[in-house]
């Protein structure tokens, strides 16, 4: 779990500061319930709504949470939350409630600071390619080229 944060920088530049987010008050206490490991940028939250005092699931920014910490959860309007989210769903495999175990929380607690620290100052921009990398996989490249066609359209 976690909590939002208290102030952020909003607009061109950070000009404006703004407290909270839309659905989230200041402080609010959300829980972390899964994440977009090969986006490095959302993770899917539980947490009480701002103003209609319900419980609400959504997609946040990992900048707008801090106080990370493993916390086992007994509230029973979130836990219904978690069985709503995982459960089947024809177009969306989310994994199973199993998975939210201490392990996953320790390691979405470890590895979300690291993700704030690469988008602290970032407006969700396209990763540069690392030039090493790329000499290191020649297949890119390969695939690259016989796609070229498609990039000069």
């Amino acid at each position: 779990m976690g909590n939002i944060v208290r102030e952020r920088s909003y607009g061109p530049g950070g000009a404006e500061i703004r407290f909270g987010t839309k659905h989230f008050a200041p402080g609010a206490k959300v829980y972390i319930i899964n994440w977009y490991a090969g986006m490095c940028q959302s993770i899917i939250v539980v947490g009480m709504h701002r103003k209609s005092k319900r419980f609400i699931t959504l997609t946040l920014d990992v900048r707008l949470v801090e106080s990370l910490r493993p916390q086992v959860c007994y509230n029973p309007a979130v836990i219904a939350k978690l069985k709503e989210h995982f459960s089947p769903k024809p177009h969306f495999y989310p994994g199973t409630i199993n998975s939210l175990t201490k392990e996953f929380a320790e390691r979405i607690c470890a590895t979300i600071p690291h993700w704030q620290q690469n988008y602290k100052n970032a407006d969700r921009v396209a990763p540069v390619p690392d030039p090493v990398f790329e000499s290191r996989v020649p297949w890119r490249q390969q695939l690259r080229e016989f796609f070229s066609f498609l990039l000069k359209s």
